[in-house]
């Protein structure tokens, strides 16, 4: 029974075989017919596209052809009007004379077109009228080898055709002159015209018309023989594709997770790899980011080949200071990461400083007085809960601190330095919200005459009553503002506010004495400094005797000439100009001769041990004795003692400032002192 089946099976398989045949020829059948109207249709399209595309680039091409012959024509022309310009304003006699010594043909009388074919030339006229009212016609002549050059090596046929319809010049005589064009039938030839201009005339571009379809043809018959060919490639590529599918797959890791100079991981695999050590490890950990300082100015001095060496050398010394357990990978352009086990932090310091001394061995060129810098920040993981970004970023807010304060090359994080940084970069933001709101405010410390007892004036002192901290004084804002280039719009704050306050008591009748106010070195480099000050003490309508500007002793150490300038300027509109601090630097007599100053004022700490130190005696009287003879006053600032105080007026010096006469006054209290005119009996 079984062997009686058999057949039956077979003759069924070969049934189910034919019918699958069947399927196969009619589904290519379909597939043949389908694509035999596809590109049917595509040629039609594919034809008419080619043809557009020809008479685009053909027109393109006598536009360009139109624009080299304008240029000649206009270079030739140029020629004939220097003439014209050189005889214009001679004598016939002169004018003939001239001309025939520089070989130009020139003519009495007759009228001729302006340009004109003669032989194998072009020639340009141009009518002259002489200064003794003649004129003559001179001549410009120019081979036509000279437009041939234009054209050398540019497989086309053109036509220059002036006004008239007339032809001036063709690129070469293939088609036998303009005349044998009209012979042409429409359907061999195609004419593309570019106007020349100013009556120049049109360039005619001469194309037949079986180029274009000769090209088309060929287009297509390769079109077509590539698509039979990308058929039979597209099944050899799938099996490529299959094939390398592996190889891909490698590439892509390493572009996702390898960097392609220094061959160490990246931040990517970093933090994937970190992510999961640090789950199942009962290690101590710290996140250390490596940063190079200086590189790009390395890199700019000398070259990006050099920097690369750098990098290579850091990538080479790194990974030999990780534990087994650890990670290394390349963070950014010159910054490193890694992850390091430790069981004592002393051991992570000596690891940081073996590192460090490691990297720092990388060779300069020996004329190079550049030597290696590296910071480093540093994030302990000391809490297992927080992800691998979040000691990444503390290591990086303890890099950003070590910039800052440039102080040692290694940082461990701390909470508080995050707020720090944190507070500083909101510091603009509250900064200008303290000046909108009001809370800077000045007090003004009175300063007296050693002579009279009397009050001659104050300095303003800014403060900031802050709405968390309470009252700060300058030391604990200006350093930072000065940091954040805040300073310049803190000054002008404060002057704006002594205009007001100098207005109010003009106004109200009270007596008006000088008012100084400091000026920081940030001042310097606006280059409208002194338009601004003027400008804001106009705008109040203040005398400019009434205001004095304070600069410190270590302005003079940057630009001594602009300085100068400055203080000219200040000085020449009728304001008073002070030197804060002298004697707190070691350049204070050189700066006495270079520049014009109403007032010194000697700080605390050059009189200090006046009492105890007979040579500083010496020296501060003959300070004051030397300004004196400049006619500069000297004001004694920072006074705490009677003693201080009497050897100071008994070595003339002009004025006092200190809290042995008076502390920073509220206004309120300044203005007290104002209105009390009475002689003070401090001695």
């Amino acid at each position: 029974m079984e062997n009686k089946d058999q057949p039956v099976a077979g003759r069924q398989d070969s049934h189910r075989a034919g019918q699958l045949t069947g399927r196969v020829i009619l589904l290519s059948l379909f597939l043949i017919v389908m694509l035999s109207i596809f590109f049917q249709q595509f040629y039609r399209k594919l034809e008419q596209s080619l043809w557009e595309e020809k008479q685009g680039q053909l027109q393109y091409l006598a536009d360009q052809s139109a624009q080299l012959v304008i240029q000649q024509i206009h270079e030739d022309q140029r020629f004939l009007q220097s003439l014209v310009g050189q005889i214009a304003s001679l004598d016939r006699e002169n004018a003939q004379a001239l001309l025939d010594n520089a070989g130009i043909h020139w003519e009495e009388t007759g009228l001729y077109p302006p340009i004109a074919r003669v032989g194998g030339s072009l020639r340009y006229s141009a009518k002259v009228d002489l200064i003794d009212g003649t004129y003559l016609t001179i001549f410009h002549t120019v081979p036509m080898k000279v437009y041939d050059a234009l054209f050398d090596g540019k497989p086309l046929t053109g036509y220059w055709i002036n006004p008239e319809g007339t032809t001036l010049w063709q690129t070469d005589g293939s088609l036998g002159g303009l005349d044998s064009l009209a012979t042409k039938a429409d359907e061999s030839i195609q004419l593309f015209t570019s106007e020349l201009g100013n009556g120049l005339g049109q360039f005619v571009l001469v194309a037949e018309r079986g180029l274009a379809d000769s090209v088309s043809l060929a287009i297509l018959q390769s079109f077509l023989s590539m698509a039979v060919m990308a058929l039979v490639i597209f099944f050899l590529f799938l099996v490529y594709l299959l094939s390398m599918d592996h190889r891909y797959g490698r590439t892509l890791w390493r572009l996702a997770y390898e960097d392609t100079l220094t061959k160490l991981p990246n931040k990517n695999l970093f933090e994937k790899e970190a992510k999961q050590r640090l789950q199942h490890s009962r290690d101590s950990y710290a996140v250390m980011i490596l940063d190079i300082r200086k590189f790009k100015l390395i890199n700019n001095h000398f070259g990006y080949g050099f920097g690369d060496s750098l990098l290579l050398h850091c990538a080479k010394v790194i990974p030999r200071y990780v534990t087994r357990d650890g990670l290394c990978a390349r963070f950014s352009g010159d910054s490193f990461i890694m992850l390091v086990s430790y069981r004592e932090k002393a051991a992570l310091h000596r690891r940081i400083a073996i590192i460090g001394e490691e990297l720092r061995r990388f060779a300069f060129p020996k004329a190079s007085q550049f030597q290696l810098e590296i910071l480093i920040g540093i994030s302990l993981v000391d809490e297992t809960n927080l992800q691998i970004n979040s000691y990444i970023d503390r290591a990086l807010f303890a890099l950003s601190a070590l910039k800052e304060t440039k102080q040692g090359w290694y940082l461990f994080y701390e909470e508080a330095l995050k707020d720090q940084l944190l507070e500083e970069s909101e510091l603009e933001n509250v900064f200008g919200k303290a000046l909108r709101s009001g809370e800077f405010f000045i007090q003004i410390q009175p300063k007296y005459s050693f002579a009279t007892g009397r009050l001659i004036g104050g300095e303003a002192l800014v403060r900031w009553k802050h709405p968390e901290k309470g009252l700060l004084t300058p030391s604990q804002f200006i350093p930072l503002f000065e940091k954040h280039n805040l300073l310049i719009p803190l000054d002008m704050y404060v002057l704006k506010l002594v205009c007001k306050l100098l207005k109010s008591w003009e106004e109200e009748g009270k007596p008006l004495l000088p008012i100084s106010v400091n000026q920081s070195r940030a001042h310097l480099l606006v280059t409208d400094y002194e338009e601004s000050l003027v400008s804001l003490v106009d705008h109040y309508n203040v005398d400019h005797h009434l205001m004095e500007f304070e600069l410190t002793e270590t302005l003079f150490l940057h630009d001594m000439t602009h300085l100068s300038s400055v203080l000219t300027t200040l000085r020449n509109q009728g304001f008073l100009v002070s030197l804060d601090d002298f004697g707190s630097g070691y350049s204070s007599l050189t700066m006495l001769k270079d520049v014009q100053i109403d007032v010194i004022k000697m700080d605390q700490g050059f009189f200090t041990d006046l009492t105890s130190n007979e040579q500083g005696r010496v020296v501060i009287q003959h300070v004051i004795a030397m300004a004196k003879d400049l006619g500069i006053t000297t004001i004694a600032e920072g006074v705490e003692s009677e003693e201080q105080a009497r050897m100071l007026a008994s070595m003339g010096c002009d004025g006092v400032q200190g809290y042995f006469y008076s502390q920073p006054l509220e206004v309120s209290e300044y203005e007290q002192l104002l209105a009390d005119d009475t002689p003070r009996c401090f001695l």
